[in-house]
């Protein structure tokens, strides 16, 4: 993950409770010095807009927060041909050497000022693209335009569920929440608990890392017929609960059904045999090392290693 110390650098973050658990999860780009653009989902605006206003009067930050939510649309762009589309539409260099994962830039796309971040949920080649709300048509229809000979289409929820499970990638609400730590939920390597700064959550969570898990989230292959998990199936194990699924989708690019689920530590090792209840049935499904496929900057950033070697 990239630090903030620059302007136009983005990252990934997790807000913590005093407890340790995992309250939003968004995304944070430095756009000017002393100056943040923070990213949540649609439904937790509030939820976390409140959170982070309450958090800054009583802690006594000199911060001002502003919601910018009725002025700022987004729209988000992903897929091999993604850069190709966008590329038609602005003299800006969108190349992986001009663009750079995780980075951000203020481009003109067609026309149209735009505040570009290179980050995909869809852990593919893709942009978030903030602007106005007022031009959001306009430049939506360009792209359809621009796209046509891409075969550019419309995606939603439950491609995108299945292209993140694909990559292992995280849900708030239901791989992680209020009730769940980050340890727990396999985001570690986001939480650093031994900077020197202090944090919200920190001595909460160092004091669960030195108790030791009781349970964490688990990847699964679930070997379905015509059904495919969604989250909150129940996972047994010799005719007994042993945890539940928090999501789940079809992986077209393995041809498998994908669930993240909770299971006991002494559960979790890849190879593990359970089962997943799916409308009254039980289906077998096994613990699988995570992600199936690898994000888009990561096969990228393998390629040119391979290139470079040979």
């Amino acid at each position: 993950m990239y630090h903030l110390s620059q302007v136009g650098q983005t990252n990934i973050s997790h807000m913590l409770t005093p407890a340790g658990r995992v309250f939003a999860e968004v995304t944070i780009t430095q756009l000017t010095p002393g100056e943040f653009l923070l990213v949540t989902g649609s439904g937790s605006e509030l939820h976390d807009l409140r959170w982070m206003e309450a958090e800054a009067a009583e802690g006594g930050y000199d911060v001002d927060i502003r919601s910018v939510t009725d002025d700022v649309g987004v729209l988000g762009i992903a897929g091999p041909n993604s850069r190709k589309v966008l590329q038609k539409l602005t003299d800006e260099d969108m190349s992986d050497g001009g663009f750079k994962f995780l980075h951000c830039k203020n481009i003109q796309l067609a026309g149209v000022p735009v505040r570009a971040i290179r980050i995909s949920y869809t852990g593919e080649l893709g942009w978030e693209l903030y602007m106005d709300q007022k031009s959001l048509a306009a430049v939506y229809q360009a792209m359809m335009a621009a796209g046509k000979d891409e075969g550019i289409g419309n995606f939603g929820t439950y491609a995108m569920a299945s292209l993140r499970l694909e990559k292992g990638f995280r849900g708030w609400g239901a791989e992680m929440n209020c009730d769940t730590n980050p340890l727990e939920a396999g985001l570690d390597h986001f939480i650093k608990l031994n900077k020197a700064a202090d944090f919200i959550g920190k001595a909460a969570l160092q004091e669960v890392k030195a108790k030791g898990l009781k349970r964490k989230l688990s990847y699964l292959s679930v070997r379905t017929d015509d059904v495919d998990p969604e989250g909150n199936e129940t996972i047994w194990l010799n005719d007994k609960v042993v945890g539940n699924t928090t999501s789940g989708a079809y992986s077209y690019s393995s041809q498998q059904s994908l669930a993240f689920g909770y299971l006991p530590l002494e559960l979790c090792s890849v190879g593990q045999q359970v089962e997943v209840e799916l409308l009254g049935k039980k289906f077998p499904a096994t613990v699988i090392q995570e992600p199936l496929v690898l994000t888009e900057p990561m096969r990228t950033r393998l390629a040119k290693k391979a290139k470079a070697k040979a």
